[in-house]
């Protein structure tokens, strides 16, 4: 810790600025120079998925807000702070209302990525202005003040926190090629077999209001408006099944790996005539999300649900697909549990590091440990 120095990262970095403002959607194709927004910055990581292009053109009329390969990009609005690094594979790419920083040559483009994600919860929360909506701008994360190690520690840290973010990063990327796998074949299975309406298919139950922790059956996954939230001592569905978002994520559809506790904002799936594993894909391919009711509060009508029309596999398919399905959910969920063990074991290194608490030689052997 001696070696470390004070600086304001406006003076660490080659510079600071923000992304494109304004209206884009007219701006989107199909393919071309990958433009991020806030919803593909998670900690640590870009998001793929629901990634947007724009033309050549327009990202030359945009320089502002053009990225390269290891600029670190900030969120500005949603939830403020979070940070990734713009990774090779994204050699050219923009971005609309994104804190971008270009780090100066004393600073490690991954270990501020780090840094940035540690200190969100503290040193970022002060800095948000805004009253209706909170958001971090360009000035806040000029005068961020940042406690920086010397390059080579900033380096060794950066290794050892990436290895874990590496290996959640592969399971990430083989288990999306599953997924789409699984559903591609659900697909061409359904293709020559019958339509069906979704009472035919399923059940949906109510989630019930979380009742008061006092007794112990186990821990499950607690699924809410927004999906898997937390633990609950309580297990109401005590196996692996479908959750569909009834406020909130009105219409989203959510596998749930074990026992799960589906609370009020969702409907549970009962399945009647495929297994569970194929009605997932079923209900994945029907766009229940535009079935808002016209309350207050929307949400997904049951009996809207139920008129839906799917093309449904043959019985004889449906037989065969719930055998290969079931094997691959059981490796995907393996795979899931250890990026959960990985994700636990950086965010518990993330600020022993950061701080100088413990030296990179005892993290490293707590990565062995798990990589």
């Amino acid at each position: 810790m001696r070696e470390w120095q004070l600086g304001r990262l406006g003076d660490l970095a080659a510079y600071v600025t923000v992304g494109h403002v304004g209206p884009m959607a007219h701006k989107y194709q199909g393919s071309g120079v990958p433009f991020l927004r806030s919803q593909n910055v998670r900690p640590h990581r870009i998001d793929r998925r629901e990634l947007k292009f724009i033309d050549e053109e327009f990202h030359r009329e945009l320089a502002k807000s053009q990225l390269e390969a290891g600029d670190v990009v900030i969120v500005r609005t949603g939830k403020p702070g979070q940070a990734a690094v713009i990774p090779e594979w994204m050699h050219a790419a923009n971005c609309s209302d994104l804190v971008i920083v270009r780090p100066g040559p004393s600073l490690e483009s991954r270990w501020l990525s780090y840094y940035l994600n540690w200190i969100t919860e503290t040193h970022i929360s002060g800095q948000l202005v805004g009253a209706v909506q909170q958001h971090f701008n360009v000035g806040s994360a000029k005068n961020l003040e940042l406690s920086v190690p010397p390059l080579h520690e900033q380096r060794a840290i950066a290794e050892v926190l990436g290895a874990l973010d590496d290996k959640i990063a592969a399971n990430d990327r083989v288990l999306c090629a599953t997924d789409e796998l699984c559903a591609a074949e659900v697909k061409a299975a359904a293709y020559a077999g019958a339509w069906m309406q979704l009472r035919d298919l399923l059940r949906l139950h109510y989630g019930k209001a979380l009742p008061a922790p006092q007794r112990e059956h186990g821990k499950a996954v607690v699924y809410g408006s927004g999906g898997p939230t937390g633990v609950h001592s309580v297990a109401l569905v005590d196996r692996p099944g479908v959750v569909i978002g009834r406020k909130g994520t009105v219409g989203a559809v959510y596998w749930a790996d074990g026992p799960h506790f589906p609370i009020d904002t969702t409907y549970y799936v009962q399945s009647l005539n495929a297994d569970d594993e194929v009605l997932y894909y079923l209900l994945r391919s029907i766009r229940l999300r535009d079935l808002n009711s016209d309350s207050a509060v929307p949400g997904l009508n049951r009996e809207e649900a139920y008129s839906q029309r799917v093309r449904v596999p043959s019985l004889q398919k449906r037989a065969d697909l719930s055998v290969s399905l079931r094997v691959r959910f059981l490796w995907m969920a393996a795979r899931r549990r250890e990026s959960s063990q990985l994700t636990a074991t950086r965010n518990e290194l993330l600020p022993l590091l950061m701080s100088g608490r413990i030296r990179v030689r005892d993290a490293e052997r707590a990565v062995e440990e798990v990589v």
